[in-house]
């Protein structure tokens, strides 16, 4: 019977190329009665062989498979035949069966070190624990130089739950191969799973004493002690890492964090000052430890926010290169309510890098609340340009227009924002109800009310937009009816609103339900329009139908004195008359 090694038919195989092999083969008997004899059944053998093997490694799984089932049918004492099927079956996770194969090359080659590993792996994989361990024995003892597998027999150990023995045989290691990281941090974490904190200890001692320089051996210590519940000994090593590390980075974030888990934010902070402040942590790290704090600052104290915003401006300035330390400054400060600030950090950022629409829109949305109409309409024109799909610049284009008074302007930006489609329900019911205010402001009123219309489709709770239109209707004295409902819902949604509150009174006057209007703009005015000339006028209206005439007289004129100054207020002063609008 001849043996091949695994190598040579590799070599042969990979030579001769990969091709589709189906045909069927004719049962031999090399090893049964009527099997070829001599020179021309050992090359049949041969040839069977090497069409298995050339399946399998041209990844012909099954049919690697077949070939090799059919050839072990009348060759029983082939080690690699077997080998090689019990690896083409782990492949298909067909354990069982792999098992099976990998036991029987075992059998036939005791010596073959890779046939024993395999058999092995399979046995751990199947979680039979004690032939794994015996496996491993074999192993060791066939391969005394190979230390790899007394480490493997160890993690068999840990696998099963006998961390003893797996203490015991890391040992064993340990004695026959010296000092070594590796293991001894696996013992460290066996004695920790044992309960055996001071064992646990003492390992960590002998890597600290090997390099005494490296911090990570205490830190380690600190998280064996808080895991044993021994508090007062954490605190001790807490204490040893702060005097004897005092410019590790390392420490300083462990050291930074048990002051805050200890709620003690003065320390917090100072440690995290010397974290930002070291030279030997690099800024990606500095930044994923100050980046939770966003989420903190909405109700952090003042003197915390300052904590914050200050290491955020350390790494900025320490980096001003880097976007994301700017980002992260940018919007710490835009958090923490520093607008300004903020904005000129956001755009330092858009000197490095154009391509993020958020922070582009940030800017856009600063310039917008501080009524900065120009750069808002520059910033917004400039993305545009980079995000011609964008519908937000658009929007925010449209919107300035509006409240610049300029409405034919808005029309078109707040169209192509529309025309966009934006996924963002409430952006999009916000486009059409801009639209509706750019057209009532054109007294394009058809176009108004059908932007107001689609509005309400998208978001038809919206109390602003139900308001809006309403108002528009009764200004121009049209769907009074249907303005009431809308202000009346839109009241249901936000009681007690000064400007909705108006709203429905003017619609009731409009109705000719004057007492009834009387309360509502008397309501207006107490929720906060006492300084509102608008409410004044419309109330000494309500009066003058209500024929008090003197009462009206006496709110006009406290509507001019509150800055109201229309001719037509004027002209009712001036005659003691109600003029229609």
């Amino acid at each position: 019977m001849f043996k091949y090694t695994l190598y040579i038919f590799s070599y042969l195989l990979l030579s001769a190329g990969c091709r589709s092999i189906s045909k069927p083969i004719a049962p031999a008997t090399a090893t049964k009665p009527g099997a070829l004899s001599g020179k021309a059944g050992e090359q049949k053998e041969m040839s069977l062989f090497l069409d298995a093997e050339k399946a399998r490694l041209c990844g012909d799984t099954k049919g690697a498979l077949k070939l090799y089932t059919d050839y072990l049918q009348t060759y029983t004492h082939n080690a690699t035949a077997y080998y090689n099927t019990a690896r083409l079956h782990f492949q298909k996770q067909e354990i069982a069966t792999a098992l099976k194969y990998a036991e029987k090359a075992t059998q036939l080659d005791s010596k073959n070190k890779y046939f024993q590993e395999l058999y092995t792996q399979l046995l751990v994989y199947n979680n039979n624990t004690r032939q794994a361990e015996s496996q491993y024995n074999t192993l060791i003892s066939n391969n005394p130089a190979n230390d790899e597998y007394i480490y493997k027999k160890a993690m068999l150990y840990i696998k099963s739950g006998n961390f003893e023995k797996a203490l015991e045989t890391l040992t064993d290691l340990e004695k026959k191969i010296g000092f070594n990281e590796d293991v001894i941090l696996q013992k460290k974490a066996l004695y920790q799973r044992l309960g055996k904190t001071e064992l646990a200890i003492t390992e960590l001692k002998r890597l600290r004493d090997a390099d005494p320089s490296a911090v990570q051996y205490t830190i380690m210590m600190v998280d064996v002690y808080e895991t044993g519940k021994q508090a007062e000994k954490a605190k001790a090593v807490y204490e040893e890492l702060e005097s004897r590390y005092p410019d590790q980075p390392l420490a300083q974030v462990a050291l930074a964090q048990y002051y805050l888990e200890n709620k003690n934010a003065d320390q917090y902070y100072v440690f995290m000052q010397k974290v930002m402040r070291n030279k030997n942590l690099d800024v990606d790290t500095k930044i994923s430890l100050i980046a939770p704090s966003l989420q903190k600052l909405a109700g952090d104290s003042t003197e915390e926010k300052g904590q914050v915003i200050e290491m955020a401006k350390v790494v900025a300035e320490e980096s001003p290169d880097n976007k994301d330390a700017i980002s992260l400054y940018a919007d710490i400060l835009y958090f923490s309510k520093h607008f300004d600030e903020a904005l000129v950090q956001y755009k330092k950022y858009l000197l490095l890098d154009k391509s993020k629409y958020d922070v582009w829109g940030q800017v856009i949305s600063l310039y917008m609340d501080q009524q900065l109409h120009d750069s808002t309409l520059l910033y917004a024109e400039q993305s545009i340009e980079l995000f011609p799909n964008n519908p937000l610049p658009y929007f925010f284009m449209g919107y300035t227009f509006l409240q610049k008074k300029e409405s034919e302007k808005a029309i078109k930006p707040l169209n192509k924002a529309a025309d966009l489609e934006p996924e963002n329900a409430t952006l999009n019911a916000q486009i059409y109800a801009s639209l509706g205010e750019a057209y009532h402001a054109a007294k394009k009123y058809d176009y108004s009310d059908s932007c107001y219309e689609k509005a309400l489709r998208i978001l038809p709770d919206d109390a602003t937009t139900l308001n809006n239109f309403a108002y528009y209707l009764s200004l121009r004295k049209n769907k009074l009816d249907k303005a009431e409902k809308m202000s009346k819902k839109s009241l249901e949604l936000q009681p007690g609103s000064k400007s909705f509150l108006d709203t429905y009174g003017w619609i009731l006057f409009q109705q000719g339900k004057y007492t009834e209007a009387k309360d509502y703009i008397e309501q207006a005015i107490k929720a906060g329009g006492e300084d509102d000339g608008t409410l004044f006028d419309h109330l000494g209206d309500i009066y003058f139908k209500l024929q008090n005439t003197p009462k009206a007289m006496e709110n006009w004129q406290k509507a001019k004195a509150k800055g109201e100054n229309t001719p037509l207020l004027n002209k009712k002063i001036k005659d003691g008359i109600w003029y229609e609008e």
